[in-house]
């Protein structure tokens, strides 16, 4: 298994993407933890599977933690509400998810429900989240949940995707809470930077307050995004890679500038009336980020997603975060 000893490194594989599977193969020696994202729950808790036996066997060949992830169909409120909505609704979700785990041998599993739950249903997840970990637990199964970063408790009567999550009410109850560390600027939002640095202090800040540091794992990005700007109207923004970044560089005369606030580069040009402007990460950035990680004590790290990286980043994850 890769990292170094107390040190996690979590890296989330998407099906639909052939380099995301290579991504993993190439770096599992840093890699401590692969979460394939194959599995999703829909209303009535049955479990839909996109799961690939390559993975499986490369893992265990290979000793890394085998967490797969399980979402809520379609990030949908309304099916996360279905599951949620009764004892007996989250005891048959618990069991279908503790009988898979086991059932596959699976190390632990990954809990992605996301979306702007509906009324009640924040502390019907940590219902939830509690059996799931009373079934896995006398396993030795590992938890982690996932959760939207927060920067103080959401406010009574706050209906975004961050209150769904009571980080005080989940920490007991996990192994590892995983803190999206990313999406400060929406796809829909005006442009701005995925992940700017003063953002990801403030969150740390924040969860040290409820949480112990050692179960938080940072989620950080390998993405950002490409906002097109016509008559004042920004389009809905593109996910762009290091690599895509690196394609619009290519264009003569071009050169990133450094957002000093947000600690990432930014790329703006025209082409004709249109405004093109692109936040990313890169190996600074990155370098960055990671120095806040452990400048906080934190020793777990997540990437979201395997295959979007500058290869070259993983050079910066052994300097700052493995020594």
């Amino acid at each position: 298994m890769g990292g170094s000893a107390g040190r996690l490194v979590l890296g989330w594989q998407v099906p639909y993407a052939a380099d995301s599977v290579q991504s993993y193969r190439e770096h599992a020696d840093v890699i401590t933890h692969i979460s394939p994202c194959w599995y999703s729950m829909d209303a009535n808790g049955d479990i839909k599977s996109e799961e690939e036996g390559d993975t499986v066997r490369f893992a265990r060949s290979s000793g890394t933690v085998l967490v797969p992830l399980i979402a809520n169909e379609k990030f949908s409120p309304e099916v996360a509400h279905e599951i949620l909505r009764t004892a007996d609704t989250r005891r048959r979700a618990a069991g279908n998810i503790a009988s898979l785990v086991v059932e596959r041998a699976f190390d632990g599993i990954n809990m992605d429900f996301e979306g702007a739950f509906l009324k009640g249903d924040r502390e019907r997840y940590a219902l939830l989240i509690a059996e799931l970990a009373r079934l896995l637990k006398p396993h030795g199964k590992h938890l982690s949940v996932d959760v939207v970063a927060q920067t103080a408790p959401p406010a009574p009567g706050d209906t975004g995707w961050a209150q769904a999550y009571d980080y005080p009410g989940l920490a007991p109850l996990v192994d590892h809470l995983i803190i999206m560390g990313y999406d400060y600027s929406p796809a829909g939002g005006p442009p701005g930077p995925v992940a700017p640095l003063w953002w990801l202090e403030k969150v740390l800040d924040y969860a040290l307050t409820c949480v112990p540091k050692e179960k938080i794992v940072m989620g950080l990005p390998f993405y950002g995004r490409h906002w097109t700007i016509e008559k004042g109207v920004a389009s809905q923004g593109r996910g762009v890679d290091p690599k895509k970044a690196k394609e619009v560089l290519a264009r003569p005369g071009l050169q990133p500038a450094w957002d000093e606030r947000a600690a990432c580069p930014v790329i703006r040009y025209y082409d004709g009336d249109a405004e093109h402007v692109i936040y990313y990460e890169d190996l600074e950035s990155l370098r960055l980020k990671l120095r806040l990680v452990k400048g906080r004590g934190i020793d777990g790290i997540a990437f979201w997603r395997l295959g979007s990286e500058d290869p070259a980043m993983w050079e910066v994850v052994r300097g700052e975060f493995l020594v």
